[in-house]
């Protein structure tokens, strides 16, 4: 239904940072006038992924946009992932470490876990499968930026070219969990990798620890695909094998993309 047209749609913080996206199609919309804005979105989608290296996924036509924000009634805010949902509150901004249990894990990532299984995925009727090839081949692309979604900094080094690199890199660096009183990341050159106040993320840089490895970052609900042992098993198989990565996240978008539109 394009339900970011609307103001309630739109002000959903796992929405923030989406406004020049659109705005960047507007020209094409005015153009076409005929394709509705929900078409539009998709199809500027596929075409992303095509042309850099992605899956070709083929186009079905169709959907209708909602006529005015009055399907929100039947909506609600935590719908999307969150990236922190359920773990332990960040409470101590010069001690983030306090977070990590004995392994190294966030404390509370198992109800992060749940929250990406059954609040979001398991609800639309997708499989553990297609829950780590969709994160595999959407955090490939783009950035997180601090004045959006709070967090900050790009998952993989080529944030425009489709590959399994967000797979591997999760699996064979080391990451190194950080919140925004972590000013060592300026003092190193990784500025771009501290996230707003009152948020964490893990990097790939240590502390009084030169590298020349590109600044990249990874969410606590990236974090879950190698810790949780149903997930970590697919997420291994994706980071040896691009070409099934490419095929099964093309039909998972697929079908995501086409969730509620009717098609046959």
């Amino acid at each position: 239904g394009a339900g970011m047209r609307f103001q309630n749609e739109a002000a959903d913080p796992e929405n923030a940072g989406l406004a020049p996206a659109r705005a960047f199609l507007e020209p094409v919309k005015r153009k076409f006038p005929e394709i509705s804005y929900s078409d539009l979105w998709i199809l500027a989608a596929y075409v992303g992924l095509e042309v850099t290296g992605g899956p070709v996924i083929e186009f079905q036509p169709g959907r209708v946009d909602h006529p005015d924000e009055s399907y929100w009634e039947q909506m609600s805010y935590g719908r999307l992932p969150a990236a922190e949902k359920y773990c332990c509150p960040h409470l101590d901004d010069n001690n983030v470490s306090s977070s990590l249990d004995e392994t190294g894990k966030v404390k509370g990532w198992e109800g992060l876990c749940t929250h990406v299984r059954n609040e979001v995925f398991y609800r639309m009727g997708f499989n553990d499968q297609e829950i780590v090839a969709l994160l595999c081949g959407g955090h490939v692309y783009g950035r997180c930026h601090p004045n959006a979604s709070g967090y900050a900094g790009p998952w993989v080094e080529n944030m425009t070219q489709f590959s399994n690199e967000y797979a591997t890199d999760m699996i064979e660096d080391e990451w190194t969990l950080v919140s925004h009183g972590d000013t060592w990341l300026d003092e190193e050159g990784s500025a771009e990798l501290r996230p707003a106040p009152g948020n964490r993320q893990f990097v790939n840089q240590k502390k009084g620890v030169k590298s020349d490895d590109p600044n990249q970052m990874m969410l606590l609900s990236d974090m879950i695909l190698a810790w949780d042992p149903d997930f970590r098993p697919i997420l291994e198989m994706y980071a040896e094998d691009e070409d099934k990565l490419k095929v099964d996240f093309g039909a998972a978008f697929k079908r995501l993309t086409e969730l509620g539109c009717g098609f046959p």
